[in-house]
């Protein structure tokens, strides 16, 4: 029976070290997109232009195509590891684009220092959910009508008030909520394990369930970029 529990226990140790890793690069490659697109002064002024010139559709496509590559992701993590990694750089590149502005607006130092910031933030949240005793599950609907709730008062600030301090307000509770996600995400991780552990794709499950985690750690920082980033 100790043999057993040591060979789920490692099996797990395992399982959450690789959805980690796939978090940390699928960060990492989605800095080195966005920054790579920021260096591509045309495309950066195309894609400026067309937010400000359409800003609904701009909206739509910035969100909606990430959700469509989320979307394969999850159908490919059960029948192959190459799909799934393919439909992973396709969320983390359409994803990209959000992050071009913060290369315009602030200063290298002021992202390097809220990276530094955001990561320890992020481990420390992350280490307290997965330890956590509790069962985090019953957050699930309080959570996802916060994010509602935020992105609906977020919206209409863009597009009516245009408040600089409701905007500071919103950007606080963003990183409330999505401290919230990430404990609640690392022990999700536990959950996702016990659901597949006998899986023979357990790594394309492990890619899948590292996009949450990679999500929670961006709006995180771009909000605390939000609020303390020195902007140029």
């Amino acid at each position: 029976m100790q043999s057993i529990d040591k060979v789920k226990s490692a099996g797990l140790a395992k399982f959450t070290s690789l959805v980690y890793l796939y978090t940390g690069l699928g960060i990492a490659f989605w800095m080195i997109c966005a920054q790579a697109i920021a260096k591509n002064t045309g495309l950066s002024m195309a894609l400026f232009q067309g937010m400000a010139n359409h800003r609904i559709i701009s909206m739509i496509l910035m969100i909606g195509v990430p959700i469509a590559f989320i979307s394969l992701c999850g159908r490919f993590a059960a029948r192959s590891y190459f799909l799934t990694f393919i439909s992973y750089l396709g969320f983390l590149f359409a994803l990209s684009f959000i992050g071009v502005p913060i290369f315009y607006i602030y200063s290298a130092k002021s992202i390097i220092q809220t990276l530094t910031v955001t990561s320890a933030i992020f481990v420390v949240s992350a280490v307290v959910g997965f330890t956590m005793k509790k069962d985090l599950t019953k957050w699930r609907r309080t959570l996802m009508i916060g994010l509602i709730s935020i992105i609906v008062v977020e919206a209409l600030n863009i597009f009516l008030f245009k408040s600089a301090p409701l905007m500071m307000f919103i950007s606080a509770a963003i990183i409330i909520i999505f401290l919230f996600y990430i404990a609640f995400d690392s022990q999700n991780i536990k959950r996702i394990y016990q659901n597949n552990a006998g899986s023979e794709s357990l790594g394309a499950i492990a890619l899948f369930a590292s996009v949450n985690l990679v999500l929670d750690f961006i709006n995180l920082f771009l909000s605390i970029l939000q609020l303390f980033g020195d902007s140029n």
